[in-house]
């Protein structure tokens, strides 16, 4: 299209006739209707994807100021204390400080096809699931 731009206005003076402009305003309206459709819809593509991705960002249930909040993962810092329940990813690297035995499925990080039993005390990774209590 924008060659055919440059062609329409390299003949628009041929065969000595007046200067004849028709072609070369009609493909350059042309090239920037399209090129203002494909802004919008590819704004309005990147804010749908932002949009359906908001609910997956990983939350934590962390210890600030006395109180227990919900916050993004990625707002937490070194020395949070986090909450972790059956069924939660875990946030963010962390240890185990007091409670009952988890089983941690560590599958996406270790490969491992069973889930590893973690006591207080013991590390667990970011990106783990917490599968169940160990009795």
């Amino acid at each position: 299209m924008k060659a055919a731009t440059v062609i329409a206005i390299a003949l628009a003076h041929g065969a000595g006739k007046g200067v004849d402009y028709h072609d070369f305003v009609a493909i350059a309206a042309l090239l920037i209707i399209n090129s203002t459709i494909s802004f919008i819809e590819e704004n309005n593509a990147g804010n749908a994807a932002a949009a359906l991705m908001a609910p997956l960002a990983p939350k934590a249930k962390v210890l600030r100021d006395g109180r227990w909040r919900e916050e993004d993962a990625a707002m937490l810092a070194p020395g949070d204390i986090i909450s972790i329940r059956l069924g939660d990813i875990i946030p963010a690297d962390a240890r185990l400080l007091e409670g009952d035995p988890l089983k941690i499925d560590q599958t996406a990080l270790t490969v491992e096809s069973l889930p590893v039993t973690k006591n207080p005390g013991d590390g667990v990774y970011s990106g783990s699931t917490c599968k169940a209590r160990s009795n």
